[in-house]
């Protein structure tokens, strides 16, 4: 087994780019060990080859066998799964009867069944110690509706309440489960003259990444259990 900071193990899903990397690399700097899993392998051996501590394996976390055989290789490698920090999600912004069945499948896998099939991994060993966290970053669009955005909002919230469900399943069991519900970030989810208009007023990856480290840092004190934090831009959500 490889020596490991005393902070414990971490596994960031989804973080080849955008928050899901920034909260791979907040976490590396202090002094976690980190599994980073995505499906572009090649991003997430340039994250891995830019700061310790990082360790590249790469996943298509909504497909059964890979995140099996992911899980199973992060414990015969470490031992244990301390924290999972689901950041795997997509996002489409179109009218409701404009969306394909195609396309709300799409959704579908990356921001419910994804987070679904990471939990079935990782919760067996952490029911088994009583102890770990699950950290989901989530979005403002699970807790408030936004026109164009009736599938994606729903299904984050489909998600977020999932997390606060098992929640009061858990917590007898020693096992915290925290949704972080992110606004309007910087990050490629929004595309070309959207996100040149309104990056001025966005939230960066690294102040989400900040965030997520503070709540892990918090979810170590046994008496304290923050369930829900919103995180929004100073100016408020995007008009």
């Amino acid at each position: 087994m490889a020596d490991t900071p005393s902070l414990g193990i971490v596994w960031v899903t989804g973080a080849s780019s955008g928050i899901g990397a920034a909260i791979a690399r907040r976490l590396a700097e202090e002094r976690y060990t980190v599994v980073a899993s995505a499906r572009r392998a090649h991003l997430l051996r340039r994250l891995a080859g830019s700061i310790p501590h990082i360790y590249p394996l790469p996943c298509d976390c909504s497909d059964p066998e890979a995140v099996a055989e992911v899980s199973t290789e992060i414990l015969h490698r470490f031992g244990t799964i301390d924290a999972l920090v689901h950041c795997v999600g997509n996002a489409l912004f179109k009218p409701f009867v404009q969306t394909t069945p195609a396309e709300f499948e799409s959704l579908l896998q990356a921001n419910v069944y994804s987070l679904f099939l990471c939990l079935r991994a990782v919760l067996p060993a952490m029911i088994e110690r009583k102890s770990g966290v699950i950290l989901y970053i989530s979005s403002v669009a699970a807790l408030k509706a936004f026109a164009f955005s009736s599938i994606y909002g729903g299904l984050k919230a489909a998600a977020a309440h999932m997390l606060r469900a098992l929640r009061e399943e858990l917590r007898s069991q020693g096992i915290k489960v925290v949704n972080l519900h992110v606004g309007a970030t910087d990050t490629p989810v929004w595309h070309g003259a959207l996100r040149r208009r309104w990056r001025h007023r966005m939230l960066q990856a690294e102040d989400v990444a900040e965030t997520a480290c503070a709540l892990l840092r918090l979810t170590a004190q046994p008496r304290l259990l923050p369930e829900e934090l919103v995180l929004r831009p100073q100016l408020g959500d995007l008009p």
